[in-house]
């Protein structure tokens, strides 16, 4: 089971975190009778502002958000239905600034340098160092008390999950943003290994409980001509890349023993020190194995330049014996009903039996920032505050309940038939839903719940997989840490040159480009780059992340 905090511990953590840096002080440390800029000191706004209910306003207002647009949503997200719903009862227009993945980047960090910012990111894709170094700027506002103040949802949440309160704020407990969250072990275990169970019966396997016996079910993929076409053009494992195989392996060598949340960090279970594990023996030894079913034509030969859109299409061939995926849906369409995930987390050759591609509730941390030059902070907490509750919850994925969802006899909730049963030819689910709902793409900021989610994660294969996986999750899944600016300038800086070898010999160590032996030399490499100072940043993190 996971690690959850007593209310004790929650009161003075989360007291910290709320009030740290706060009574109405900027980030600059500004005296108490001077408000941070767009802090809740705006009188003009907290003037308009109902303190609960609808609307949030009585005078209507016009707030500018950038957004990111998912290619299945209509160009203008003011023509999404609860968007227009949402604005009649808060009194909050928003004025939708979107842009496409291959943009966001450019648009949102040409605001920033150039000062010219928007009221509001919305899934921008603001990595965390960003969100750290602009908030420290003063570009944007300082959330804590406008979150003590306006948002109560959110607050709730806070005091619900302990891996978010520990990993939303800074290194000093500013809160400079508001996080994608999930609940759902479906959505945490981020890739899974599923299997073509009508490959396992034509070739006379069962379904693999160990690394040896994954071998097994592999060469008799390749073998076996299990498709049934005469010729040996089975791919027994595929990937969209080498990491996402790796993610579902390297549990059963004990590595990622804390989830993905801080990368390639990790406890050593000998030492209980922090461990960076792409440097351990046991790392030496997953690549030995995924090396061994390269070289045997276990796993995808193109791996190291495939898309999912390739594997996709190789399934549609019924070429495929497995892959590394987040759902089925996702890579396979006319036999997804072939596919299913493991029963339980491969053991390893240590007797190691866990499942490390997970993380906690905190998905991505940047969803959403207030900017400085927002004229109604307040409004703007008020507004966002309402999607980190049920309701707003449900609104957010299934949109006007009579208009687009109902509520069955049996508690369930789900889209109206009309609205997904007839799905025209050359549409899609998520277009077609995309006009009422805003979900598509995902990380906005939300709490994610399987009750109201309609995606491949909790389709019933996806989430039998992760029940069978759950039990084999490591007992905590470290949020990620929070590091000081100077830190995260260090930290970045070695990080790039350390992160790009990693890739590199990874990768020439699985096609047999470099030899396994040398791995120490590679790892005195790493040395030399400045591992050891890189541990010591991480270390610092880690001690705050602990307190």
């Amino acid at each position: 089971m996971r690690k959850v905090s007593s209310s004790l511990a929650f009161v003075l953590l989360s007291s910290m975190i709320l009030s740290a840096c706060s009574g109405n002080n900027g980030p600059s440390g500004a005296p108490e009778d001077t408000p941070a800029p767009g802090n809740s000191g705006n009188s003009q706004a907290a003037e308009v502002v109902n303190a609960s209910g609808f609307p949030i306003v009585d005078e209507p207002i016009t707030l500018r958000a950038m957004v990111q647009l998912s290619p299945v949503q209509p160009t203008d997200w003011n023509d999404i239905l609860i968007w227009q719903e949402y604005e009649k009862m808060t009194g909050i227009r928003i004025d939708w600034e979107a842009y496409t993945a291959a943009d966001i980047t450019e648009k949102r960090n040409l605001a920033l340098a150039s000062d010219q910012l928007p009221d509001i990111f919305y899934r921008t894709r603001m990595p965390d160092n960003d969100v750290d170094k602009y908030g420290v700027e003063g570009s944007f506002v300082r959330l804590n008390d406008l979150i003590d103040q306006y948002a109560p949802n959110f607050k709730a949440v806070l005091e619900k999950y302990d891996d978010v309160r520990k990993g939303v704020a800074t290194a000093d407990g500013s809160i400079y943003a508001l996080p994608n969250l999930t609940d759902s072990p479906s959505i945490e275990i981020t890739r899974k290994l599923f299997l073509n169970t009508d490959w396992l019966e034509k070739t006379g396997q069962q379904m693999p409980t160990t690394i040896d016996e994954l071998y097994e079910v592999l060469v008799a993929f390749r073998d076996g001509d299990p498709n049934g076409n005469g010729q040996q053009d089975e791919i027994p494992l595929a990937a969209d890349s080498l990491d996402e195989l790796l993610l579902v392996l390297r549990g059963a060598y004990g590595l990622g023993n804390m989830g993905i949340g801080n990368n390639n960090w990790d406890i050593d279970p000998d030492s209980g020190e922090l461990r960076f594990f792409p440097a351990s023996e046991r790392y030496m030894e997953l690549l030995t194995f995924v090396n061994k079913l390269y070289a045997e034509k276990l796993i995808d030969q193109e791996i190291f330049t495939t898309s999912g859109t390739d594997v996709l299409a190789k399934n549609e061939q019924n070429r495929l014996g497995g892959f590394s995926f987040g759902n089925v849906v996702g890579r396979a369409n006319s036999n997804a009903d072939s596919f299913a995930g493991l029963d339980a987390a491969l053991t390893g050759p240590h007797g190691d039996q866990l499942y490390t591609s997970a993380r906690g509730h905190l998905g991505a941390r940047g969803a959403f920032m207030i900017s400085k030059s927002n004229p109604h902070p307040e409004a703007s907490m008020r507004w966002i505050d309402h999607f980190y509750s049920d309701e707003g919850i449900r609104m957010l994925y299934l949109g006007i309940e009579g208009e687009t969802y109902a509520k069955d006899a049996d508690g369930n909730y789900d889209f109206l038939p009309e609205i997904v049963d007839n799905i025209p030819e050359g549409s899609s689910f998520d277009q077609v839903v995309s006009q009422y709902v805003p979900y598509a793409g995902g990380s906005i900021p939300t709490l994610i719940m399987e009750d109201y989610f309609k995606g491949g994660e909790t389709q019933p294969s996806a989430k039998a997989a992760a029940e069978n996986l759950a039990p084999y999750l490591p007992d905590e899944l470290w949020a990620p840490f929070s590091f000081t600016t100077e830190e995260a300038d260090e930290k970045l800086a070695i990080e790039a040159d350390i992160n790009a070898l990693v890739t590199q010999r990874t990768a020439e160590f699985v096609q047999g480009k470099a030899s396994l032996a040398d791995f120490s030399t590679y790892v005195t490499q790493l040395e030399r780059m400045g591992l050891n100072r890189l541990k010591e940043i991480y270390e610092a993190g880690y001690a705050r992340y602990q307190e």
